[in-house]
């Protein structure tokens, strides 16, 4: 006598068998349509679903998973192993179910059709598997799309990652302040000692190597300072600002040398010009960096044209130049410390610009093309954003 496994379906047939035909219909058009709403919510899912058969064959796919994994309709009844291959399927069948959490639970990387982070899971069928019946289910996989979180994770740690350099940065250049200081004392004490030495050739000899000693001192200096003014966060003076007004006063600066240079400035101003809340020196000193960088890109002559527009939310003041402009490769490098397109610079002064903005909460976009020239717009709000700032270190405490 054949045993009869007593599994679900057996269960169910037996139960079937005993409904009368009226009955049998009730309950087969019920099952139906729970059926079309599973379907309809699977099919809904954000979550990848892929069902497996016994032989590791692919029974069902939802629409989120095909386009995961870049499944065709045709892949019904193909094994799962064709589209996925960073599990070695064939292991399932080795092992209980108790025991598959050592495949689930675990971010996979995949490239096609594109680059996704992906966590799955398995979830065995109700009954045990069969091997011998191919047909059976043996486990459905649930996937879920983890690319977004994963990026904000990495956005996040690499910001953290920036910050920390950037503060260690600064700590150090602060603490560079100190012994410059001293080396300077130092050398003015050397060259008054040699205007005194009796031995003119030692004194005219040696006051030469000082004097270098002395240009070399006040270069380091000066990229140390700028260095801070770059990274450092300063606590802003914040007061109601004519962006107009403190342009011409950047303008005023320059003056002689723009007209040394043969540059002309235009400026588009509307008749009426909103006040934004800001600190009037710091908007000074980017608006200067920006004039005397267009100042040095048009060596034999040229204009800039600043232009100052306002909408519901931002005011915006346009600094173009007629230059030689920016290639891609210069655009992809231009707010890197110490990278410059001229012969002469610190390439610090677009990051000087660019943190004096950031901290007013507005934003600064570079634009241009090689022989078409450079543009950089700065864009304030019309409203003022908090923002959250570290105070700077107290320079005269080290």
């Amino acid at each position: 006598m054949t045993m009869r496994r007593n599994t679900f379906r057996d269960r169910l047939q037996d139960k079937l068998e005993k409904l009368d035909a009226a009955t049998l219909r009730k309950y087969l058009r019920s099952a139906l349509a729970d059926k079309g709403f599973f379907e309809e919510i699977v099919d809904t899912l954000r979550e990848g679903i892929i069902v497996l058969d016994n032989a590791l064959r692919i029974r069902i796919a939802n629409p989120s998973a095909m386009h995961l994994f870049g499944i065709p309709e045709d892949a019904i009844g193909q094994p799962i192993g064709r589209y996925f291959r960073q599990i070695d399927w064939t292991q399932l069948l080795q092992v209980p179910a108790g025991q598959w959490g050592r495949f689930s639970r675990q971010e996979i990387e995949i490239f096609y059709p594109e680059r996704r982070f992906l966590s799955f899971y398995l979830i065995p069928a109700p009954e045990p598997p069969e091997l011998a019946n191919e047909e059976q289910l043996l486990a459905t996989l649930i996937f879920h799309d983890v690319t977004e979180r994963r990026e904000d994770n990495e956005k996040t740690v690499e910001t953290q990652r920036v910050t920390a350099i950037t503060q260690l940065a600064a700590g150090v250049a602060h603490e560079l302040g100190n012994p410059l200081n001293a080396l300077g004392i130092h050398l003015q004490v050397l060259k008054r000692k040699l205007r005194n030495a009796d031995d003119t050739v030692v004194r005219e000899s040696t006051a030469h190597f000082v004097d270098i000693a002395g240009q070399e001192l006040q270069r380091l200096d000066s990229i140390v300072k700028n260095f801070l003014n770059a990274v450092r966060p300063t606590q802003l003076s914040m007061t109601p600002v004519n962006l107009q007004e403190l342009l011409v006063s950047a303008l005023g600066f320059l003056e002689p040398e723009l007209k040394a240079k043969d540059i002309t400035v235009a400026m588009d101003f509307p008749d009426l010009v909103p006040a934004i809340s800001g600190d009037a020196g710091q908007l000074t000193q980017a608006f200067f960096n920006l004039l005397k960088n267009a100042m040095q890109a048009m060596q034999n002559g040229g204009k800039i044209q600043v232009t100052f527009t306002v909408d519901d939310v931002f005011v915006h003041l346009r600094f173009a130049d007629n230059g030689p402009g920016l290639t891609k490769e210069q655009l992809s490098h231009l707010m890197e410390p110490y990278y410059t397109t001229k012969s002469a610079g610190h390439g610090l002064g677009l990051l000087i610009v660019d943190r004096i903005v950031r901290s007013h909460g507005g934003d600064l976009a570079i634009d241009g093309k090689p022989g078409g020239g450079a543009a950089f717009t700065l864009s304030f709000p019309r409203h003022a954003r908090i923002v959250r700032q570290l105070s700077a270190p107290d320079s005269t405490n080290p």
